[in-house]
């Protein structure tokens, strides 16, 4: 009867709920606000309805009265699982996922043999990554319900412990702990299901034990696991037991012969053991055997050319590798992966072989100088065929010079059009590539190319026009959206390379791995508000990952997926310690502090950031670079030992920019706080450093003839090397330096650090050339920006500070009046001065925007160009330059209001 009662209770409590659900999930706050209080007014003590209003005030803004019912109902210690999952999800929004944990061991001590409240219990402690507790909880719940999955719950939390801790007491104590719990359930047979077989095989690899992983394979276990041989060809391998691994391979190849590991393996144990003729013969065999759309058995071939080099010339005369290599265009020459394939192994080849190659792929494709392909097929090849003949060097010099060049592209162009014909839109899907994409995208190359050795912007404005004219036909193909974005950033245009950035619709991890080709100059650029969202919306990701991630982590142990949490492990951290992360929350902050027209906005907008300048937040030592450089398609000429992205160069730039923004950051910060001398001396000298032997030794890795600084390749990201150059160059942090360093002696600037303000380049803008042809917006705005972000600062620093010596002075009235007048006087002429040069710089630089805004934009064009591509880039590039001005205006005008605060 009592049971049957509580069953009602329930269930008209479910009722009465059901209906703020409903809005809550309907995204109607206000209405589920409405229903709550509707429930409370008849029942007022009902746990679960106050925490759903908890959660509605929580989404309309109202944090603070959300905490206020949340800290009420958690000291009630509620049981009820609506009411604790109800908690759960307002914890989450509000980023207190101890509170979560909290809630639920109040809940399990109050009823400790509840198999729900404890698997609850467990996973929270999986959000925390509280890996020793997940361990005990796992085990309290395999004590009241000996169930499999709790018990492996267990073990993996034992796992996660050993991966965290050092390898000694990994190896030597906590894996063979995790070993021995899991051979309890071998030697009872009760391993069940196969993920619990592969956390015994992960226990083991972790411990290097590969002949008990081989035993395991190998026995009964085995039969629950998926690609057993595989596994064992693998370990083989591992073992070095190469005759039986050679065996196996082959076995895998026979049953596979398109699988390009297999190859890969096979070869690495072969060569351990057998001539590599012998090998080339099975190769042989395989290609007659295999079906003609197999790529991997002829590849092997060439890969078994690279792996012995020039150890084995008659390997090389029985290979014949450039008659290889035309056999393979023939086969494959029509398909994408052509020359990817080909990039490979092309530097096995001399240079006369490589022209020799090329000579007999343009007798193979047959497309003479005048003529045009005359069906895809033949398009693809010949277009794969450029490709190669750029990657073996065939566009550059001295093999083609730059009339030459201006020539193949007026040729490359002429092919696009007529592969629009040949390939017409009505029979392609809209998402399609246009086969005929890449001709436009190598002409564009060139441009590019040819404005990196001229400096003449006309033909970054070509390329603009071609690209843009090509993006029209093929919307889908984020190959000519990403180089488009490159050729409006070379030419200064950030409004327009925002608007193709966002085409690309970059979601989720892209905001991470393609962050890089836009975002982090939109500010540099002039782009401010664009830059605030763009910055603001990536560190949300980044905040949002540690939520989503531990929803995947719950995820996993709740299926058993055991092998996948270690990678949700590594993605969590990947993210968390992003180095984009933490560049863009930085420029995050400093963007917000230059948009401050008082001192009382400053130091509001301050204690919203909680900096701690005392203390670098940043943990350099995990910081993760999760670009991904080989989005930019290219074919720039193959290189023995060089890194054409320049990978390791470019974040080294990108750390020492991190490194000298985070100390400016600082530095404001610290300007702010009372009796910060020592600090901001500190602070100063860490930033000179900076800037005298670790940025030049970064830049010295990018200087080009005439001892300039430059990034000469569109493969090469953009962001960090022209950032941390204008930095250095302009001196700007040479000036925060010297300003941070007047304030640690005294709380105004000394007269020396205001004439040394007069001279340095970044409060003076760079004069545009007077022109009639096309020039790059690049060097302009980058020091336009700098010159504009340099004045807030400094205003920020100086209004801060001011506000230190009027405190000051209110404490010393009690001084003769003599003393105080004579102070106040030195006060007055130094603030004068310096308020007076800003104030100037920013009415100088106001000017040359203004300037600039009713110049007219010279983009090369010929009335002859005029079409729809053309009518787009002019639009953009006047569209953009006034964007920039305008934006770069309006942050002076509040720098401008600030100023004024500064007494004078």
């Amino acid at each position: 009867m009592m049971a049957s009662k509580t069953h009602v209770d329930s269930t008209v409590n479910e009722r009465r709920l059901r209906p703020i659900y409903d809005w809550l999930d309907n995204g109607n706050n206000k209405k589920a606000l409405q229903e709550a209080e509707k429930v409370l007014r008849k029942q007022p003590n009902n746990q679960c309805a106050r925490v759903l209003k908890a959660l509605a005030l929580l989404r309309l803004g109202k944090e603070n009265d959300c905490q206020v019912i949340m800290d009420k109902v958690r000291s009630e210690v509620p049981c009820e699982d609506s009411t604790l999952q109800a908690m759960s999800i307002c914890y989450k929004e509000i980023h207190q996922p101890d509170k979560i944990r909290e809630v639920y061991e109040a809940a399990a001590k109050a009823d400790p043999n509840n198999e729900e409240l404890l698997s609850h219990l467990f996973m929270s402690y999986v959000r925390l990554g509280d890996f020793k507790k997940q361990q005990q909880t796992a085990l309290a719940l395999y004590k009241l319900k000996p169930k499999n999955p709790y018990y492996f719950w267990a073990v993996m939390s034992v796992v996660m412990q050993a991966i965290q801790a050092d390898d000694k007491l990994a190896k030597d104590v906590i894996l063979p702990l995790a070993e021995r719990m899991v051979l309890k359930l071998v030697n009872e047979g009760k391993l069940e299901a196969e993920q619990e077989v592969q956390l015994y095989i992960m226990i083991l690899e972790l411990q290097g034990k590969d002949e008990e992983v081989f035993r395991v394979i190998s026995g009964p276990l085995g039969s629950r696991l998926y690609g057993v041989p595989q596994r064992k060809a693998a370990l083989l391998l591992q073992l070095k037991r190469y005759p039986e691994a050679v065996a196996a391979f082959k076995e895998l190849i026979d049953e596979d012969n398109d699988n390009w590991s297999h190859y890969l393996n096979y070869l690495t144990a072969a060569l351990h053991y057998e001539h590599p003729s012998i090998c080339l013969e099975y190769l042989d065999l395989t290609v007659e055997s295999c079906e003609s759309n197999a790529r991997a058995p002829h590849l092997a071939r060439f890969e078994l050319l690279k792996r012995v080099g020039t150890k084995d010339f008659t390997l090389r005369t029985l290979i014949e590798p450039v008659k290889l290599m035309r056999q393979y265009f023939e086969s494959f020459g029509h398909k994408g992966c052509m020359v990817s394939d080909f990039k490979l192994y092309l530097n096995v080849l001399t240079s006369e072989e490589q022209l020799d190659l090329l000579e007999c792929i343009e007798e193979d494709v047959d497309v003479a100088a005048d003529s045009s392909p005359t069906s895809i097929d033949q398009m693809l090849r010949h277009i794969h065929f450029e490709q190669l003949r750029r990657l073996c060097g065939m566009h550059h010099s001295p093999n083609m010079n730059l009339e030459d060049r201006i020539k193949h592209v007026e040729r490359l162009r002429d092919l696009y059009e007529k592969g629009i014909i040949l390939c017409p839109a009505d029979e392609r899907l809209p998402t399609d590539f246009g086969p005929f994409d890449s001709y436009a995208i190598l002409a564009s190359h060139l441009l590019v190319q040819m404005w990196f050795e001229t400096d003449n912007a006309s033909h970054l404005y070509k390329a603009m026009a071609l690209l843009e004219r090509a993006l029209s036909i093929s919307p889908a193909n984020f190959h000519l959206k990403i180089i488009l974005v490159r050729v409006y950033l070379e030419a200064g245009l950030i409004n327009a390379a925002s608007y193709i950035f966002f085409l690309l619709d970059a979601k989720q991890i892209q905001i991470d791995s393609l962050g890089f080709l836009h975002v982090p100059l939109l500010a540099p650029l002039g782009q401010l508000t664009v830059a605030s969202s763009a910055l603001d919306h990536a560190v949300k990701f980044f905040v949002a990952n540690y939520k989503h991630s531990a929803d995947r982590l719950t995820f996993a142990y709740k299926y058993g997926s055991f092998v996948k949490i270690q990678e949700f492990v590594d993605l969590r951290e990947r993210l968390d310690n992003s180095l984009h992360f933490a560049t863009s929350t930085v420029d995050k902050m400093l963007l917000e502090l230059s948009w401050c027209d008082s001192a009382k906005s400053l130091s509001a907008t301050l204690a919203t950031m909680r900096i701690q300048p005392h203390e670098d937040s940043i943990r350099w030592e995990l910081l993760r670079d999760n670009r991904d450089l080989e989005v930019v398609i290219g074919w720039e000429p193959l290189r023995k030992n060089k890194n054409e992205r320049k990978y390791d160069e470019t974040r080294a730039c990108m750390l020492q920019l991190l490194a000298a923004r985070n100390l400016i950051l600082r530095i404001i910060a610290a300007t702010v706080e009372q009796d910060s001398g020592s600090l901001l001396l500190k602070l100063a000298g860490e930033l000179r450093a900076l800037e005298n032997e670790r940025i030049p030794k970064c830049l010295e890795k990018f200087k080009v003839s005439g001892n300039r600084v430059r990034v000469e390749s569109v493969l090469i990201p953009l962001d960090a090397v022209e950032r941390l150059r204008e930095a250095y160059e302009s001196k700007q942090l040479t000036i925060i330096a010297s300003l941070a360093e007047s304030f640690s002696k005294n709380s105004m600037p000394d007269l020396d650090c205001i004439e040394e303000m007069r001279s340095l380049p970044c409060l003076e803008p760079i004069q545009l050339p007077e022109t009639n042809d096309p020039v790059s917006y690049k060097e302009f705005f980058l020091r336009a920006g700098t010159c504009g972000e340099t004045l807030a600062l400094l205003g920020a620093m100086c209004a801060a500070s001011q506000s230190h010596t009027q405190l000051t002075n209110r404490k010393n009235r009690k001084k003769s009046n003599k003393e105080i007048s004579s102070v106040a006087a030195d006060d007055i002429q130094n603030w004068t001065k310096i308020s007076a040069l800003l104030r100037e710089r920013i009415q100088k630089l106001e000017g040359v925007l203004c300037e600039l805004e009713k110049r007219p934009v010279q983009t090369g064009f010929n009335s002859d160009d005029d079409d729809d591509a053309t009518t787009i880039v002019k639009e953009r590039v006047q569209e953009s330059i006034h964007h920039s001005c305008w934006m770069l205006i309006s942050r002076l005008q509040l720098t401008a209001k600030l100023l004024n605060n500064i007494r004078s």
